[in-house]
Parts: C-alpha cells; sequence; structure tokens
C-alpha cells in the first residue's frame, strides 16, 4: 500500500482523534481512509451520465451558427426526441401539435 505523509494542524489532529475514538478504529491511518472513502462515495457511485442523444440533437452542419433556429423550434424537437425514448411499447399515442405544451 502506496505511503502518504501529512503535515497537520493540532485542531486537524484533535479531529482525528476524536473520528479514531468515536468510530473505534484502531489507528489514525484508519480514521483517515475511513473518512476520505465516506467523503468520496457520492462520486464514486454517481451514475455515468449518457448525454449522446442531447450531442445528437445539438449536432448542426457548418454555417448553422449564422441561421438559427427559434428557441421554441429547438425545444419542441427535444420534446419529441424525448417522447419517442421514453414511450413504453403499450404507452400512450404521441403528442400531436406545434410550438410549446
Amino acid at each position: 500500500m502506496p505511503q502518504i505523509n501529512l503535515h497537520v494542524t493540532p485542531e486537524f489532529e484533535q479531529a482525528l482523534d476524536a473520528l479514531v475514538k468515536g468510530r473505534h478504529l484502531p489507528s489514525k491511518s484508519e480514521a483517515i481512509r475511513y473518512a476520505v472513502q465516506e467523503a468520496a462515495a457520492p462520486y464514486l457511485a454517481a451514475p455515468k451520465r449518457d448525454y449522446s442523444l442531447l450531442e445528437r440533437l445539438l449536432k448542426r452542419k457548418p454555417g448553422d451558427e449564422k441561421r438559427r433556429p427559434p428557441m421554441s423550434a429547438f425545444e419542441h424537437e427535444i420534446d419529441a426526441e424525448m417522447d419517442r425514448a421514453l414511450r413504453a411499447p403499450n404507452g400512450p399515442p404521441p403528442r400531436k401539435g406545434k410550438g410549446r405544451r
């Protein structure tokens, strides 16, 4: 296991001692491992996000920057794509109409 050396303040050492005693941990090293694992848990468990749908919707031909469609058209395009992606096999019929809902 790799070794890491730290310089800590007296306040940090007091907090570390309190963690060792409060959690009944065998050592300060174990307390540091515990604290880091607890702090990192939300980041390690975060699901990978799939942005491929959004990336595909955002891809435009060269020159499109000059003549962008209105935002309502873009919102309608996203809504329609999400409806298709989320529609269950026996789900409700697709919505009809133009513009925002």
